[in-house]
């Protein structure tokens, strides 16, 4: 699914997102991620895999209350029992820091700004991906065919 997303983001040039994109995926995508990742994973997938530029950043702070909430709400979770206790305080709280630089980032609107927050969040949500329970196809830090 994830692999049909990115060709037709790349047909239509990857200036929006897939229609649906704000929907949270249909259960089996990402069997291994919990609720909490899976909806954060739907709102950064696509935005992320999105052609850098404008539209990219535009469509991205507009979302940022949806970060927030779903940083958050895995923040709030509890460790999976594949992660330590501790590491996974440590990271989902890295997790919302990049949020919110991400969010200081859309403000300053910018995009020698806005790409570093973003990759950031992308980066911190793969180490919080790796301590828990999605381990599959987004293990090594690759995922659907793109290095992090």
């Amino acid at each position: 699914m994830l692999t049909f997303l990115v060709v037709l983001a790349a047909a239509c040039g990857g200036k929006q997102a897939p229609a649906g994109a704000d929907k949270p995926a249909p259960m089996g995508e990402h069997p291994e991620m919990g609720p909490e990742m899976t909806r954060f994973h739907d709102v950064l997938a696509p935005r992320w895999h999105a052609e850098k530029g404008a539209q990219r950043m535009a469509d991205t702070c507009a979302a940022i209350g949806d970060f927030q909430t779903n940083a958050t709400s895995i923040a709030g979770s509890a460790a999976p029992p594949s992660a330590e206790a501790a590491s996974w305080t440590t990271a989902t709280k890295e997790l919302t820091e990049a949020v919110s630089g991400l969010d200081a980032a859309c403000k300053a609107n910018t995009a020698d700004v806005f790409e570093p927050a973003f990759a950031r969040v992308h980066t911190v949500f793969h180490a919080v991906m790796e301590l828990g329970e999605a381990k599959g196809e987004h293990a090594g830090g690759e995922h659907a065919g793109h290095a992090m």
